[in-house]
């Protein structure tokens, strides 16, 4: 009968030989799975940087047209042909008594100015009219101030606020009507009405967004078309 040999028991540093041998394979064979797998790419890839490039690009351009649209009075009147508005008609009567009828002056450009003589932003566009009055002595242009604070400025206040800032022009005394249908909220307002009797454009304020520079080319566009 064969006796059985004894299994020879191992000692210590060989059990810890052979388990960090164990770990040294499973080690290796899972970087050997991973450089199997497809590798994916680090950071934005060529399409995401395009895309990025693309958009940017045409924010600018947007913005470029939409500055060159602000600049150009003939580009946003082509713009805005279509979507001009039937300026609101009236009849007021001016501080000396006589009647002006809007729709009486179509083929003309109108300015329509609206104003109180306690708004201090006023003088400073009253005197960008005059200046205006006299460099285009045209018949094509007629500038109307209406004043929408009837209460305070009665006819004799507007009477010496004429002869005080020597306005030459007709300065109406207006009504809650004409200034809603306005829809006029802020003193001083200019709409700038063509000479079809539809509205151009509409100033709000008298800032450095508002200025001379910016109105007349406006103005010399309507009475040239």
């Amino acid at each position: 009968m064969t006796k059985k040999k004894k299994k020879k028991k191992e000692s210590w540093k060989e059990q810890r030989r052979r388990a960090a041998l164990k770990q040294q394979k499973a080690l290796e064979a899972e970087r050997l799975k991973r450089e199997r797998q497809p590798k994916k790419s680090k950071g934005w890839t060529k399409g995401k940087t395009f895309a990025v490039v693309f958009a940017f690009l045409l924010i600018i351009g947007i913005y470029g047209a939409w500055q060159y649209s602000q600049s150009s009075p003939s580009g946003s009147s082509q713009n805005q042909s279509t979507n001009r508005q039937k300026a609101p008609l009236f009849t007021l009567t001016d501080i000396d008594g006589n009647q002006i009828a809007l729709e009486n002056l179509t083929g003309k450009v109108v300015i329509l100015n609206f104003f109180d003589t306690h708004c201090p932003p006023f003088l400073t566009e009253f005197s960008y009219l005059k200046e205006l009055r006299e460099q285009k002595d045209n018949n094509d242009l007629v500038i109307l101030s209406i004043d929408v604070d009837p209460y305070r400025d009665t006819v004799d206040v507007l009477k010496q606020f004429r002869e005080d800032n020597q306005i030459s022009w007709p300065i109406l005394v207006g009504t809650a009507s004409v200034a809603d249908d306005y829809s006029i909220q802020y003193t001083p307002t200019t709409v700038l009405v063509d000479k079809q009797g539809l509205i151009y454009k509409k100033h709000v304020g008298w800032n450095a967004n508002t200025s001379p520079s910016e109105i007349t080319p406006e103005i010399e566009y309507l009475l040239s078309s």
